[in-house]
């Protein structure tokens, strides 16, 4: 579901006892559960009694318990669940028992992450989705989507942002709604009482807090400067968050630079930029590395990108070997052989 879908369904005032929202996106399940906990107390005319609570620590017995028990004060009460999806199969009796008749001053949150095909066939959740619980299963957001949210940030603070740095800051920081908006409060700090967000100021605040930035490396690989680009590599991925985030952005560019590759034979730049979806300005700024790099260099290192993805959510120890192939692999001259197999 998109999270328009979403605010559009509570206008309804259509409201239940029982709510699951997941989403990959942290910071979009926060948005949804505050904006849930918004419309409910817009509806009952008061403020509840909110609690958080996770499976792991608290037994469903107690939950389900104060779920159950009206306050003395006559309030509603809302409790944030995390971890219903991780619940035995024998517990789900348990659930289904009180959803059959739950009390109408409580009102329960399921928390959860990304659902997999695997999740929605737990018997669980089938309990769920049979009750009168509602499901909310929210998209992380497109590209196209994150750049009007972050101008709708920016617009709320007076501050604009320009067509060039959007596209660097969305390129550069992916699509984790926490981690760009944290990037949008460093940005508005940086800017201090500028108006407007240029891509220097972007690519100044990417640098924050460490020495170098993802474009250095990218420079360093272009412009074959092996030894630089190794020791860049080394500084920017010490963290295995940071090296996610570097991988996520070399993968976009690389496929940039094959899309244009691809397209430069028969397209000017202002069509390659509509085609591709990007400006002319970057486009312009790739036209030589993906002149120079050979498209059998391009797949190879996207296929090596794609194992260092892989490597890094699965805590693997030949990450940092691959990162620095793929680097010497980028930056060797035009008739070395291939490094990377």
């Amino acid at each position: 579901m998109q999270f328009s879908a979403f605010k559009a369904n509570l206008q309804k005032k259509q409201f239940s006892a029982v709510y699951l929202i997941s989403s990959p996106d942290i910071f979009l399940r926060e948005a949804a559960q505050n904006i849930l906990c918004k419309a409910l107390e817009e509806d009952w005319g008061i403020d509840s009694l909110n609690r958080r609570v996770d499976l792991d620590q608290t037994p469903l017995d107690d939950i389900l318990n104060s779920a159950s028990t009206s306050s003395l004060f006559g309030s509603k009460q809302i409790i944030f669940i995390k971890g219903v999806i991780k619940l035995r199969e024998g517990r789900g009796n348990q659930l289904k028992h009180y959803l059959e008749n739950p009390n109408p001053d409580s009102v329960l949150i399921f928390l959860a992450d990304a659902l997999s095909q695997k999740d929605k066939q737990k018997t669980i959740y089938k309990i769920l989705v049979k009750s009168q619980c509602q499901v909310f299963d929210l998209e992380p957001l497109n590209e196209h989507q994150m750049k009007g949210w972050v101008i709708r940030q920016l617009e709320k603070r007076g501050i604009s942002i320009e067509t060039q740095a959007l596209e660097s800051l969305i390129e550069l920081q992916g699509t984790d709604l926490g981690r760009l908006n944290m990037e949008i409060e460093k940005l508005i700090a940086f800017c201090n009482l500028k108006k407007k967000i240029n891509l220097e100021m972007v690519q100044s605040v990417a640098g924050f807090a460490r020495d170098h930035t993802v474009f250095d490396l990218m420079d360093a690989l272009f412009n074959r400067n092996q030894k630089n680009a190794l020791r860049l590599s080394h500084e920017l991925t010490v963290n295995p968050r940071d090296m996610l985030l570097i991988v996520a952005f070399l993968s976009k560019r690389l496929r940039t630079l094959l899309e244009i590759k691809e397209l430069s034979t028969t397209m000017g730049l202002g069509e390659m930029a509509l085609k591709i979806g990007g400006s002319s300005y970057f486009l312009k700024k790739l036209l030589v590395p993906a002149k120079q790099l050979s498209r059998k260099t391009l797949v190879t290192a996207l296929e090596t990108l794609a194992k260092i993805d892989d490597g890094i959510k699965q805590s693997s120890l030949h990450t940092n070997i691959l990162m620095d192939l793929l680097v010497r692999d980028l930056t060797k001259a035009p008739d070395e052989k291939r490094t990377v197999g």
